[in-house]
């Protein structure tokens, strides 16, 4: 569930559609600069928080996660790095929500409208611009700038957070998206060892790619080593991860130089035709998407499946859920590898979509408190390898710092070490705010393309019709 985040996106719910409608027409119109006591205005649209000295006396702080049983560290983390605020007395009062993240983030902007929003939040970093331009959410840099744990980040990370040109938050998470693969089932094929431990590598080079996936699946298929239409299993449902396909055959999202949101013809209609190819050539099954999530998990973690899409954090959620009385991650490590998802090009590299979790400073107008700067340290003493790998090992994550390569708890996962090479090709979704919309339509038309009610060029032209009615002088569209 932890990053189920896209399947119910916080902007079709109409307070937050109303905030992207409202902000940045053309990002020239951003919303009345906000001030809070003693704070200076910022020409944004929200304030600049954790300058200011914290309050003296005792201070609650309240943080909210999306969390479900192995990701509770999101808020238990804030809680118990307060402990070592020896100079402050802050009490941090966790909270951890499991009732989806459409729910939850209808609950913070209504808190957030009423004055009664927590002072921290987490959230997926899409929300920064939308909620920074409502104003619900304060510029992190003065804070960022105030304590010296906040160098360790990797330096990378902070471009998830930063819209305008401004950083609006601090990651709590990111994680990897990767291929999965059923290495017992390759041996099977008639893989040698060498070319099962090299598949990560032939990657990288560009060597394997996603005409060899498919070809590959097709194979065991055709040999009996899975049943048709489990050759390859993408996600289940809407989500983030159907953009690495477009990523793989070069499509553009987004254009930093105009703060535009990108379409490339080529990569799109590519895009959909690999979603097509994919049922008909028998190694995913007809009217796949929409299927139960639990089917899913079931299904791959059972190692009924070849090749699959998933993402790092899925891998805790298979090892308590799932296959607990199997061996749980022993019994995983047994029979699946996992590597970038692969390119559509001969020669390019493999990547990953990654989506940082992040920490967010509500703005005192949305809070009802002027706890900023408490919250702030809260966050820097939660921002270290110690905090940070109790959530990273508990529900496989990456780190988000630094130190955590060499930090012993951290460096002795498994998991984790093997993939953390992978945000070195990585790639984020764009900040911008009308990134929803645009994803929405994207999204739709590849569902028509698959189920086969339009062809792949059909699809791909009418989705950049739409895009370009309804985002107007937000896109750009290339070749």
């Amino acid at each position: 569930m932890s990053r189920d985040i896209f399947q119910l996106r916080s902007w079709s719910l109409s307070a937050l559609a109303l905030a992207a409608l409202l902000g940045l027409a053309a990002c020239a119109a951003p919303v009345a600069p906000a001030t809070e006591a003693g704070g200076e205005a910022s020409s944004s649209g929200a304030t600049s928080g954790g300058a200011a000295a914290p309050a003296e006396g005792a201070v609650t702080i309240d943080v909210w996660s999306m969390s479900n049983s192995v990701e509770h560290w999101r808020s238990d983390g804030p809680a118990q790095a307060a402990e070592e605020l020896t100079d402050l007395d802050v009490t941090v009062n966790p909270v951890n929500d499991d009732s989806g993240w459409a729910e939850y983030k209808q609950k913070y902007v209504l808190a957030a409208d009423a004055g009664e929003a927590p002072e921290i939040v987490t959230s997926g970093h899409e929300d920064v611009p939308v909620w920074a331009n409502a104003g619900y959410i304060v510029e992190f840099t003065d804070c960022r700038e105030s304590h010296a744990e906040f160098d360790d980040v990797i330096d990378s990370l902070w471009a998830s957070v930063t819209w305008q040109g401004k950083v609006w938050g601090v990651p709590q998470d990111t994680e990897a998206r990767p291929m999965f693969y059923n290495k017992t089932k390759l041996a099977e094929l008639g893989w040698s060892q060498e070319e099962i431990d090299s598949l990560p590598q032939r990657i990288i080079d560009g060597d394997f790619t996603l005409d060899d996936m498919i070809e590959t699946a097709k194979q065991a298929v055709d040999a009996g080593v899975v049943e048709p239409g489990y050759g390859y299993w993408h996600r289940w449902g809407k989500g983030g991860d159907f953009l690495q396909y477009y990523h793989a055959y070069g499509g553009r999202l987004y254009d930093e130089a105009s703060d535009k949101l990108v379409v490339s013809r080529g990569a799109l209609e590519q895009w959909y035709g690999f979603q097509r190819r994919v049922v008909e050539e028998g190694i995913t099954p007809e009217n796949f998407i929409g299927t139960d999530s639990s089917i899913w998990h079931t299904t791959v973690s059972a190692g009924d499946a070849l090749f699959w899409n998933g993402g790092i954090w899925q891998w805790a959620d298979w090892a308590a859920n799932y296959v607990a009385d199997k061996g749980g991650q022993d019994y995983l490590f047994d029979f699946v590898g996992y590597a970038l998802q692969p390119s559509g090009i001969k020669g390019q590299p493999g990547s990953t979509l990654s989506h940082p979790l992040v920490y967010m400073l509500t703005a005192p107008e949305a809070s009802g408190s002027d706890n900023t700067a408490a919250a702030c340290a809260v966050l820097a003493k939660t921002t270290t390898a110690e905090i940070n790998t109790l959530h990273a090992i508990e529900s496989t994550h990456l780190g988000v710092v630094k130190s955590q390569a060499n930090y012993e708890p951290y460096a002795n996962d498994r998991l984790l070490s093997e993939t953390l090479y992978m945000l070195d090709y990585n790639f984020y979704q764009p900040n911008h705010v009308m990134y929803g919309p645009y994803y929405d339509i994207m999204f739709d038309f590849m569902v028509r393309a698959e189920n086969g009610e339009l062809s792949p060029a059909d699809a791909a032209e009418q989705a950049i019709g739409q895009l370009q009615a309804e985002l107007a002088d937000f896109l750009i569209v290339e070749e």
